[in-house]
């Protein structure tokens, strides 16, 4: 592809963010439902489908057999947190009403959280959105070309708000992200959220009082200026996905094509790329990665290479999100499977592998440490696999030439357009902190207190890390949080939450950026709620039953945290507080 002396200077740098919207693309309609995702495009032999299940249960009966001995211990700690939980959640020594609290971030965690402390009896919420609406990761200028959500509408539903309550086949069924973004507005036009926001603000600085036990905001507008907000009792982080992960590629100012991160893949791209017949190079072998290339390979596109070094590992649509007793029985399995990954991922690995749940798009293996809860479905399944094979190149990256990229084995691929399907983090670490004064580090924290509150900064909390669930209904635990701190538990200091931090188990690795981010997603998902039951936060039993409803009954509710007073979301004036509980 030809370019000028000045394109070519231009190109040699990451292309910035493109604010151009993503309709409906090529052979994806906004809404698929179930019944048209079709059959899958795997051969499998009767023998592999039942025998490696029946092999799956009786190797998962023989880990529940081995559990059984501890069942009375449980039993024993369940009673004692119920009994706990009635008396020291039984009534609230700050009334929520009285609360002033930020959210940091306007998608579906943040707009869940406003709805959740709202119904907990919060008035003075403000939200801070650095786009111009809501949305989130579904908002145009981070929503890349024809991304679909890979998981179920109804896993990824807003609690008590259902995608499609009286239509079960649309309800199990993919969506776009233009979708994705439609829904969000309405649940927030449904729960009146949208007025606590404050569009084309972002937040630069959180300053934290500990003489008040307060937190103000500095936030910065459109036109570049800068205003202090609050004081406020808390403030949320609730943004995941916003900023994006960009590899250092030896080479890459002599390359003359341009580089797109997935964020700034937009069909003004796409289309772009399609008019210039320009060769391409997907790197990656993330979902997103997988999408991109779909988007070529659905357009009958041929001049692309697929590049990745470890290819992920997937769950099946079907095997695990559709009702069924034969998927039932594979959620049973799945169950036993996460709960083995803290002592052996090969071992998990081989128990997804034998029920069926696993597929891979390159060769089976059993690096379950790649696995990061990705999903396809077997049209997506179907798709990749018409990709030819001398299209997809297994290798790690050696530097970028002029026009081509180089790989560790030595090949060289042309390339005018390069495609990074490299995932994003939260952006967390953009934030300034300071304390008294003093500037602070977060990075500095070692651990989050329950994987939510910054222990030395106790006006802080990450929703992101304290990842409970699967989509926005995991939220409803840090707005549980936010008011059990809050307005329930005695008021700690920040001795006290580093000591209790300090007795949980396993690192802080995840615990400042999101779980996807990092390798043993599924170790650390389990770590995390060991600390929750071990903190008295969630009873042993409410998990189990939410894992079941999710693995085996093809349905999701929220996590019960059971952490308020009875009736918490009718906390109004006829609620009764204990005052001796205020420091």
């Amino acid at each position: 592809m030809p370019t000028t002396k000045t394109e070519t200077t231009v190109r040699t740098q990451v292309i910035q963010p493109f604010l151009a919207d993503c309709p409906a693309e090529q052979n994806v309609p906004i809404i698929t439902p179930f019944s048209q995702l079709g059959k899958p495009p795997e051969t499998i032999s009767p023998f592999e489908q039942y025998g490696g299940l029946a092999f799956a249960v009786v190797l998962s009966g023989f880990v529940l057999i081995l559990l059984v001995p501890f069942a009375p211990l449980i039993i024993v700690l369940t009673v004692a947190r119920r009994i706990w939980s009635y008396f020291a959640c039984s009534s609230y020594h700050t009334h929520p009403s009285k609360l002033k609290i930020a959210v940091i971030g306007g998608g579906w965690s943040g707009v869940q959280i406003i709805s959740r402390l709202q119904e907990l009896g919060v008035t003075d919420i403000t939200g801070f959105e650095k786009n111009d609406d809501l949305g989130g990761t579904w908002h145009p200028t981070l929503r890349y070309h024809s991304v679909q959500i890979h998981g179920a509408m109804w896993l990824t539903s807003f609690d008590k708000y259902p995608y499609s309550p009286n239509n079960k086949d649309v309800s199990d069924g993919k969506v776009l992200g233009a979708e994705a973004l439609a829904y969000v507005k309405r649940f927030a036009d449904h729960t009146g959220v949208g007025p606590c926001y404050q569009f084309n603000n972002s937040v630069v600085s959180v300053k934290y009082d500990s003489s008040r036990r307060k937190a103000t905001l500095v936030t910065e507008d459109a036109s570049g200026t800068r205003s202090e907000k609050g004081p406020y009792d808390f403030v949320v982080y609730a943004s995941q996905a916003s900023e994006p992960n960009i590899p250092s590629i030896p080479g890459q100012e002599q390359f003359k094509g341009k580089i797109l991160h997935s964020l700034w893949f937009k069909t003004t791209q796409f289309e772009e790329i399609i008019k210039s017949k320009a060769k391409v190079v997907i790197i990656g072998g993330s979902k997103t990665a997988c999408d991109m290339v779909l988007c070529f390979q659905r357009a009958g596109y041929e001049a692309f290479n697929w590049v990745f070094r470890t290819p992920y590992i997937y769950w099946k649509y079907e095997c695990m999100y559709q009702r069924s007793p034969i998927n039932a029985l594979r959620g049973m399995t799945t169950i036993v499977a996460i709960t083995i990954s803290l002592f052996s991922t090969k071992l998990m690995g081989l128990i997804m592998w034998c029920s069926g749940l696993g597929v891979t798009d390159g060769k089976r293996h059993m690096d379950w440490n790649k696995f990061h809860w990705g999903i396809l479905c077997p049209k997506q399944r179907r798709d990749l696999a018409l990709i030819p094979p001398q299209k997809r190149y297994q290798s790690g990256i050696k530097c970028l030439h002029a026009n081509s990229l180089e790989l560790q084995n030595g090949q060289q691929i042309q390339a005018d357009y390069i495609l990074l399907g490299t995932g994003c983090h939260s952006g967390l670490e953009k934030l300034e902190f300071e304390k008294d004064g003093v500037t602070y580090s977060l990075d500095a924290e070692k651990q989050l207190l329950h994987h939510f509150l910054v222990p030395t900064f106790p006006v802080f909390g990450n929703s992101t890390a304290l990842w409970t669930t699967f989509g926005p209904k995991r939220a409803v635990n840090s707005a549980d949080m936010i008011i059990y701190h809050l307005c329930v538990r005695k008021t700690l200091t920040e001795q006290q939450m580093l000591t209790m931090a300090s007795w949980q188990l396993g690192d802080c690795a995840a615990n400042v950026d999101p779980l996807f981010q990092k390798e043993n997603t599924v170790t650390a998902f389990v770590i995390r709620h060991l600390n929750l039951m071990l903190s008295g936060l969630v009873d042993v039993f409410d998990f189990l039953w939410h894992a079941v409803e999710l693995f085996c009954l093809a349905r999701q509710t929220t996590l019960r945290f059971d952490i308020l007073p009875t009736n918490a979301c009718n906390a109004g004036t006829d609620k009764k507080y204990d005052t001796k509980k205020v420091n």
